[in-house]
């Protein structure tokens, strides 16, 4: 683990390129939601989606590895690496003119997905314990900067470019980041001996195992509410998660050295997180995804909510999503810290709640839509900032990385799975012989449904016992620090915890 640093100048440095590495997470998804309408014309609605759910199964499926890996051979190898798929990922989408091409370069994208998680466990090994909480905020307010300038640089790339200037952009950024973070970041590499008797017991079959049963529960998802539980490809692709699922259990449940130790990802603190963080972003992405198709609807008669904006103007209606986010992150730090993580992801589910609502009215007027974005924006920016502190404080040192890992897989697999699913929902009813624009009624239930969702997250914090007390940066559960003392009357051990 590398020794916390005392310097503040240092760990703003560590702080700022971390946020930058782990921007191109969010931005690979928040990017390419105003140029749906482009991917659409040139791919069909299929396409688009396919276009914009592919990112989401391939980091799902790379993200138990990557977070394991940093466990092992250190944390900034693996940030550096997965920047350079990125990077290539990236570079294939902006040259690609044919529908596998640019699947295969979103899957390559998608390597990065496990940036965010790898973050996380970098900041509780390089800061002091009593700054990870906000610090961990900090990081998870990267998502509320992908929010403010993603609509307006998304829609203008589109406008001007169409989709492929969206992707020549984050290829750009990568290819700029990623050595400011070969110098800035502090170097973790385990020594030689320790290094080589882990590599031999890393676990990859494992970790594969995991990743490609979670993506192939979020395809059969999809699926099934695009053409019924019974049909094929939700019977297959259900079929394959279930199979997949026991053989990673069937090999990891003797193992001495698993990729996922059975026991933590069972473990009440840890299972209850990982459940509230599905549902939670489950509303989340699906809202944020379809809110900018709304805006950009052409003006047609009977629909009724139409705008017609452009993908640049839509963004002057939603950027207040972006403002909310960046400021629930370090707030949602400073709530965890003082409060308990508990408390915080709570109120962040209630606001989650109530922004899908008022997107559900299908406001006309630019103020409504500007003032709900800002309470939706601020209940996802709190939410992120809660569950890294509450899987911070669920895990132990060791497997830092691997519980960010999980909290990871755990937001993709919400993200994908409500995109798909609430997406197949609006897609139920179309209007004209197009297929690419829906009626007011199935915005209504999508949004609807992303708000249920948020109830749902709500009613499983709820129930936690884990994240009472004041967030401790992990000190709780450290086997190499002090044994931390539980608040009086916090009602919670360690053990209880674990």
């Amino acid at each position: 683990m590398t020794p916390p640093t005392d310097s503040r100048v240092r760990q703003l440095g560590i702080l700022a390129v971390l946020v930058l590495l782990t921007e191109t997470a969010p931005l690979e998804v928040s990017l390419v939601y105003p140029a749906a309408r482009s991917l659409a014309q040139s791919f069909g609605s299929a396409g688009a989606d396919a276009v914009t759910g592919t990112v989401s199964l391939a980091a799902v499926v790379c993200i138990p590895l990557l977070g394991r890996i940093a466990d092992v051979v250190g944390k900034k190898r693996v940030l550096l690496y997965s920047g350079t798929l990125f990077a290539a990922g990236s570079l294939l989408c902006a040259v690609a003119t044919s529908l596998p091409l640019l699947l295969f370069g979103r899957l390559l994208q998608g390597a990065v997905g496990g940036a965010l998680a790898v973050a996380y466990a970098m900041v509780r090994d390089a800061f002091p314990r009593h700054r990870v909480p906000v610090a961990l905020g900090i990081v998870s307010s990267g998502i509320g900067i992908s929010g403010i300038i993603a609509p307006f640089l998304g829609g203008a790339l589109v406008d001007r470019y169409g989709y492929h200037g969206v992707f020549w952009f984050l290829f750009l950024l990568s290819a700029l980041v990623l050595p400011l973070g070969a110098v800035a970041l502090p170097d973790d590499r385990r020594p030689d001996d320790t290094a080589n008797s882990e590599h031999r017991r890393l676990d990859v079959l494992g970790a594969l195992l995991l990743g490609l049963a979670a993506a192939a529960l979020v395809g059969g998802v999809g699926a099934a509410v695009r053409s019924g539980w019974a049909s094929p490809g939700a019977v297959g692709a259900l079929s394959s998660a279930l199979l997949l699922a026991l053989g990673f259990w069937r090999r990891e449940r003797n193992r001495a050295h698993p990729a996922v130790d059975l026991g933590l990802l069972t473990a009440p603190a840890v299972r209850g997180t990982l459940l509230s963080a599905v549902l939670t972003t489950a509303g989340t992405s699906a809202a944020a995804y379809l809110l900018a198709q709304l805006l950009q609807t052409p003006r047609q008669t009977g629909l009724g909510y139409a705008f017609g904006l452009s993908a640049l103007a839509a963004a002057g209606w939603t950027f207040t999503l972006g403002l909310g986010s960046l400021a629930g992150g370090p707030l949602g730090g400073y709530m965890a810290r003082r409060r308990g993580p508990r408390s915080t992801a709570l109120t962040a589910q209630a606001l989650v709640a109530i922004g899908a609502l008022g997107f559900a009215a299908l406001p006309g007027q630019r103020g409504a839509v500007l003032f709900i974005s800002l309470v939706f924006g601020l209940g996802t920016g709190l939410a992120y900032a809660s569950f890294a502190n509450l899987i911070t404080e669920a895990v132990p040192d060791e497997r830092a990385a691997t519980g960010a890992a999980l909290i990871a897989v755990a937001n993709q697999l919400g993200a994908a799975a409500g995109a798909s699913a609430l997406a197949s929902v609006r897609t139920r009813y179309p209007v004209g012989p197009t297929g690419s624009v829906f009626a007011g009624s199935g915005y209504r239930l999508a949004f609807t449904c992303a708000a249920a969702a948020a109830l749902l997250a709500l009613l499983t914090t709820w129930r936690m016992r884990h994240g009472r007390s004041p967030a401790t940066g992990g000190a709780a559960t450290s086997r190499t620090d002090a044994p931390a003392t539980e608040p009086a009357g916090s009602g919670s051990t360690t053990k209880e915890m674990i």
